[in-house]
């Protein structure tokens, strides 16, 4: 190890807004806002981002609100169809026919950002009835499983969804050349 004196850092990612989203997340394991909680909480965090120092994460976009509580509107919406979808299909499979075909999709993504590939790819893990196969970040291609792509429209269908997915991610956070790229 070097006696070099560690570089401190001051980016986003380790700065208030991952200590706050950590000591939520201990909030949350504990199930409980006591005082106590809360202070080690806190001092949890700081230990694991001063310790642990993590990557930069390259972002150039901004965060724009009304953008993305349109995305989140739409995530809502779309969580809310699939669940009955999926619950169709799974009351469906009981009976004497066949239960649904899946498929896997290849979506070919429009940005190249880490960060925008990741967030799409979570946002389409989170919708029912789609399970992230893989994210191939050097080709911007994301495989989803289908369960119900027996059909080219419910490929297709889903094809679309992803890249609607992705364009409002861009709109609430991306970039102005990211914004282009993804139309």
């Amino acid at each position: 190890m070097s006696d070099a004196p560690r570089r401190v850092t001051n980016r986003w990612t380790t700065g208030p807004p991952l200590v706050i989203g950590l000591v939520v997340l201990w909030l949350l394991l504990w199930r409980s806002i006591a005082p106590l909680t809360i202070v080690t909480g806190i001092i949890t965090a700081v230990v694991v981002v001063r310790v642990f120092e993590l990557p930069p994460v390259p972002h150039v976009g901004r965060f724009r609100p009304i953008a993305a509580l349109s995305l989140l509107v739409w995530f809502a919406g779309q969580v809310a169809i699939a669940s009955v979808q999926v619950a169709a299909q799974a009351f469906a499979a009981l009976g004497p026919s066949r239960g649904p075909t899946s498929a896997i999709v290849r979506v070919q993504l429009r940005t190249r950002d880490d960060l925008l590939l990741s967030l799409t790819a979570v946002i389409m893990a989170l919708i029912p009835g789609t399970v992230v196969v893989e994210l191939d970040r050097a080709d911007s291609v994301l495989y989803l499983h289908l369960l119900d792509g027996g059909t080219p429209e419910a490929r297709e269908r889903c094809r679309q969804e992803v890249i609607e997915s992705e364009r409002r991610l861009v709109r609430a956070i991306g970039s102005p050349g990211e914004q282009e790229a993804a139309g």
